[in-house]
C-alpha cells in the first residue's frame, strides 16, 4: 500500500535536491581570482553538490518507504551514502568559511582528516546500534536500531555534526565589522546566521 504522506515527502525532498544542485552549478560559473580562493570557491561548490546529493538520497528512502519496499540491507546502503554526502558538504562548508575568516589554504589537510574521522565515528556508530528493521511511518522512513546508543558517543557524533560550523558561522559573522559595503554587509549577515540556525536546529 502506497503511504501519500511519504510520497509527498520524497517529493518535496527531491525538488529542494534540484534547488541545491541549481544553486551550486550557478556558483560553478563564477571564477575565482587566485589558486587559493578558486580551492575555497570549489569546495563551497562541493558543499551545493554534496547537500543535493544528501538529500536525494533522503527522497529514495522516502519513495521506498511510501512503496512499501523496506528492505534492511537496501535502507542501511542509502543511510550510508546519506552520512557520507553529509561529511563531504560538511567539509566543504566549513572549509570555505574557515578559508573566508584566516585566508589560510593549509587548514585543507588538518580538515579533511577530521571530517573522514567525523564519518568512521559515524559509521561505527550505526554499526554499534546494530540496524534490525525498517519503521515506516505517515512522514519518516528510517532504520530502527536494537541498541539505541545514547550518552557520550551520541553527544559527540551530535557535536562533530553541528558544533563546527556553528562556530564558523560565528567567525564569519565577525567579518560583518570589518567591512564597509552594505552589500558585503547584508551577505555576511544573511549567510552567518542562516548557517547558525539551520545547524542549532539540530539540538
Amino acid at each position: 500500500m502506497i503511504q501519500p504522506s511519504l510520497l509527498f515527502g520524497a517529493i518535496l525532498c527531491v525538488i529542494s535536491a534540484g534547488i541545491y544542485y541549481y544553486v551550486g552549478r550557478v556558483l560553478s560559473r563564477r571564477s575565482a581570482m587566485s589558486p587559493d580562493s578558486r580551492l575555497a570557491w570549489t569546495l563551497f561548490i562541493v558543499w551545493w553538490y554534496a547537500l543535493a546529493a544528501a538529500t536525494l538520497s533522503s527522497a529514495v528512502l522516502s519513495m521506498l518507504g511510501a512503496l512499501g519496499i523496506a528492505g534492511l540491507p537496501l535502507f542501511t546502503t542509502f543511510t550510508l551514502v546519506n552520512i557520507l554526502a553529509i561529511c563531504v558538504a560538511l567539509h566543504g562548508l566549513m572549509f570555505y568559511l574557515l578559508y573566508l575568516f584566516t585566508g589560510n589554504r593549509r587548514l585543507i589537510g588538518p580538515l579533511t582528516v577530521f571530517y573522514v574521522a567525523c564519518y568512521i565515528l559515524l559509521v561505527y556508530y550505526l554499526q554499534a546500534s546494530t540496524p534490525v528493521d525498517v519503521t515506516v511511518a505517515r512522514w519518516s522512513a528510517t532504520l530502527e536500531y536494537q541498541n539505541q546508543i545514547r550518552g557520550p558517543l551520541f553527544l559527540l557524533a551530535l557535536l562533530l555534526l553541528v558544533f563546527p560550523q556553528i562556530i564558523g558561522g560565528l567567525a564569519y559573522l565577525t567579518l560583518y565589522f570589518r567591512v564597509e559595503t552594505i552589500t558585503h554587509k547584508y551577505r555576511i549577515l544573511l549567510v552567518s546566521l542562516s548557517i547558525m540556525v539551520w545547524f542549532l536546529s539540530a539540538f
